[in-house]
Order: C-alpha cells, then structure tokens, then sequence
C-alpha cells in the first residue's frame, strides 16, 4: 500500500482524500478542493446566453492548452453534469503534487454550512487539474457530482492499517512494539527479545537489521528465498546426506565429501521428514490430550480437597468440642464430690461442737483431739487424662506411609481345572503406594474359616488339592512395612465333579460377590 499512497492523495491539496467527489472525467477531488477551484464566468459565457445568441465563440481569451477540452454539452457525453467549457485566463499554481491548479477569481464568501449544501455562485466553472477539462456547473453546483465512497473506504482502511504498529513476534503474553527486523531470520523483535534471542555476537552479527516498516515492505516484494549451498553460493541444495543429516549440492556429490554416504533427493527427504514431523506431532497432540485431561483431574481434586478439608475441619472442631463437654462434665462431677465431701466435713463439726458442750465435765480429765482433720483426703489423678491428650493425634500421620490400595481380582483370568483353582489380581490403576506382597485366602469348601494359601510378590497363583465338586471362597489382600490393605471382594469358585477338564468357568461357578 505504501506505493499506492500518491494514488490516495488529492491533486490540489497533496493530502489523503476528504469527501471525494467524481469528476465526468472521472478524476477525484476533494470536496472542499473543488469549492477552491472553482472559477465564476461572465454571464455571456453561460451555456443559457450562448444558446440564446447563437454565437458558439466569445471574447473572452481561454489557455491554449484549455482550447483543445473545448466540448459542448452535446458532446461531452456528461450531459447530466452540465457541459465542458474552457477556463478563463487566470494565473495558475501547483499543487504539491506538481498538478497546475487554477484558483477561483474571487474568494467564496463565508459561510457556514458544508462544502456541500454551501451555495455556488451562478455560472462557476471548474478545471480538472489532472486532464484540464472544464466544466460549467448547472444549478445543482456541487452536489451534481457523485461522492467516491469506494475511495473514501480505501483511504480510511490505509490509514488504519498505516497506523497499527507492527508487533513483536517472540512476546510471550501482551506483544510490545516491534523496533527492528531481521531480515536473514524473517523475524519481527521489540528490543527486549532482540538483546535475548537475536545478540549481536558469533553468526547473528552478520544479519542485518531494519526498520519494521522497511521491513514489512522488503517482506513482500522479495521475491521466495531459495536453500542455497553454504560451499557453494550459486549451487541449490537438491540432495540429502542421511549420515551427515544435512542437504547438500550437486558440487559438494562431484568433490566427493559425500562419496561413502547414503545421499537420497532432497524431496523425498522432505516428504519423509515431514511425515515423521506429523507422525510426532500427532503422538503430541495425544500427549497433550491426555495432559489436558489430567489437568480437568487434578483441578476436580483441588476442588475436592477444598471441600473435604472444610468438612474435616468442622469435624475435628466438633470432636474437640465434645471433648471439652465431656471434660467440663466431668469437672462438674468432681465439684459435687468436693462439696459432698466439704457438707460432711461440717456435719461432723456441728456434733462435735454439742458433744462438747454435754461433756464440759470431761475437760479436766484430758485433752480432747477431734476425730476428722480439715484437710481433703481427696486428690486428682489427671495423669492418664493429659497423657491422652497429648497422645490426640490423626491416624493418618502414626504411620510413616500409607498402607497399600485394596487388590482387584481379575474375574476373566480366574478359572477352575478338576481340583485347582487359579486366581489373578492386581493393584489400582492409580494407586500410588506400592505393594510388597499379597496375601491370598480359601476356605475349606465348606463355608469354613479362611486360611493363607499364598503369601508372595506375584499377582497369579494356582491352588492344587482342592476337592472336586466343592464351592471355594477366595480373597486377597496386600502389604507392605506399614501395614495390611483391606480385603478384595470375595470370589467364588466351583471346583469340577470329577476327572473331566474344565478350561474355563461357567458363570454359575465364577461369580463374584
């Protein structure tokens, strides 16, 4: 668009277009250019006094280049504008952009309305500066001719794409301002990623950096850059030496750097490359995916952990709480005891105290000494109590680590042959505590109590010397240092009636519960 940035500008004032107007010439102006221009003929050049005198030719002196636009209204073929007439003899000017422009003989007088609906004075002549056609305007002046929105349009998307700022390429979040181009590396830089990812040191000092407007036009007028050889400048690379992992050129094949190689065309190396790319790719886009969905999981756990941490809280206050009811309870009792205690205490004084005055007579046989003491003979013992309440504690964090998730049988791998059984099982997909061994129990065929037939580190065991046509109950649990997880849902088996072979269970006889 830059080239085509003297095509948008109007011949008499050099700017961008304003409210482009249509000449029957089918130049443009601006509107209020065209006001600017305009030129006021006598009333004997009007086409109405022409017509009237029947003289086709007046005395007033015209340009000569002007003689040769000389055209009726008959002629010109925009009859629907008014019709073509020579300038008057005024001085001309230029335009910035070199185009002669013939100025109106008086200035218009002031107003204020638009270049439009302002009024123009009778008999106005205007003066194509591009191709010097002149045209008498009829009554409707101005606003005879058709307004140029296409133009209009055009201007205001250059504009717009004009003042939108080229932008960094290599911003991770928010791209700032691009400040140069590379134009080896095809690549837009604000000057923060050029001193990071483009130093001017070792290979990259050779590039050469431009503004981003050079640069957005050097992008589109070079022309598709060729991979040449770096041996040889005017050689292209065509072939592929798989040992090396390079492209390389006819020369380089004739020199014989290449002879003991494996050397295939570079398009078949391209196709082939581009395939294992996609191939990659793809095994990506999967990788992504299922990332994707572990992000959903672990959000949905960070949701759940928030709302289980709300409830446990409000579960742990409210055991406290009732520790302290408890303990408040009990202190209550305590109290009574020592008020009993005290009430007794009292008692024994009041008789005491009459005995004494029934007795007066016994006071110089002796010393009197009171049978109850003033001290309590009561003490608390709340060792135990405190020694349990420091000893409060989770059961999740007594352990050192957590004891291993519950094994699952595998119903499909389990079956029944004559009189052994072979059972399988394995850990959660997304148990994250591993197991040390597993321990697998059967009862006595008769609904008996269970006992160990396997303790290993094997997911699979086979049980011999069962009896035949007897019902089994079969479970598994794991361990490891900390402890014992729960049992496996309990799976029952149906041994064989006798010496007949049996492949597989029947859904009678393999069953879970």
């Amino acid at each position: 668009m830059e080239e085509m940035e003297e095509e948008l500008k109007c011949p008499v004032c050099g700017s961008f277009y304003r409210e482009p107007i249509i000449l029957p010439c089918s130049h443009n102006l601006c509107q209020a250019c065209a006001r600017n221009i305009l030129v006021q003929t006598p009333e004997s050049e009007s086409p109405q006094s022409r017509r009237a005198s029947g003289s086709g030719v007046s005395d007033y002196d015209y340009l000569d280049l002007d003689k040769m636009s000389l055209y009726s209204e008959a002629d010109s073929g925009y009859g629907s504008y008014g019709g073509f007439a020579s300038a008057p003899t005024t001085p001309c000017q230029k335009s910035p952009n070199g185009v002669r422009v013939f100025p109106p003989a008086m200035p218009p007088p002031a107003t204020h309305l638009s270049p439009a609906l302002a009024p123009v004075p009778r008999n106005s002549c205007i003066t194509c500066p591009q191709c010097h056609r002149s045209l008498i305007l009829d009554d409707r002046g101005l606003r005879g001719f058709p307004k140029n929105r296409v133009l209009e349009g055009v201007i205001d998307r250059y504009q717009q794409s004009k003042a939108a700022a080229l932008k960094c390429q290599l911003c991770e979040k928010a791209p700032k301002e691009a400040t140069v181009m590379c134009e080896q590396c095809d690549v837009f830089y604000c000057d923060p990623c050029r001193l990071r990812c483009h130093p001017p040191r070792g290979p990259l000092a050779k590039h050469r950096l431009v503004p981003p407007a050079q640069g957005r036009v050097s992008r589109r007028l070079s022309p598709r850059k060729v991979s040449t050889c770096t041996d040889h400048e005017l050689e292209n690379h065509s072939m592929y030496c798989v040992q090396c992992k390079m492209p390389v050129c006819y020369q380089c094949l004739e020199e014989g750097k290449h002879s003991s190689h494996e050397v295939k065309a570079l398009g078949a190396m391209w196709k082939l490359h581009k395939s294992q790319l996609s191939q990659a790719l793809n095994g990506l886009s999967d990788r992504a995916k299922e990332a994707k969905e572990f992000l959903v999981q672990l959000r949905n756990m960070v949701q759940q952990i928030q709302e289980n941490s709300v409830e446990f809280e409000a579960c742990l206050v409210a055991q406290c709480d009732a520790l302290i009811d408890a303990l408040n309870r009990r202190k209550a009792q305590l109290l009574a005891r020592v008020n009993k205690e005290h009430e007794h205490k009292l008692k024994i004084s009041d008789a005491l105290i009459r005995r004494v005055h029934l007795t007066e007579d016994q006071w110089g046989k002796g010393t009197l000494t009171p049978r109850m003491t003033t001290d309590f003979d009561l003490s608390l013992d709340n060792s135990p109590l405190l020694q349990s309440i420091h000893q409060l504690d989770f059961v999740q964090m007594k352990a050192s680590s957590p004891v291993p998730a519950t094994p699952i049988l595998q119903l499909e791998e389990c079956c029944t042959h004559n009189n052994s059984a072979t059972l399988s099982w394995k850990q959660p997909p997304l148990s994250a505590v591993a197991a040390e061994g597993y321990i697998l129990e059967l009862d006595d065929g008769n609904g008996g109590q269970f006992r160990e037939v396997y303790v290993g580190k094997e997911t699979m065991c086979t049980v011999d010397g069962l009896h035949f046509n007897s019902t089994y109950n079969a479970r598994v649990k794991a361990f490891n240092k900390t402890g014992v997880s729960q049992y496996s849902k309990t799976l029952v088996l149906q041994t064989s009636e006798g010496k007949a072979l049996q492949q597989y269970p029947s859904e009678r006889e393999l069953r879970g519960v």
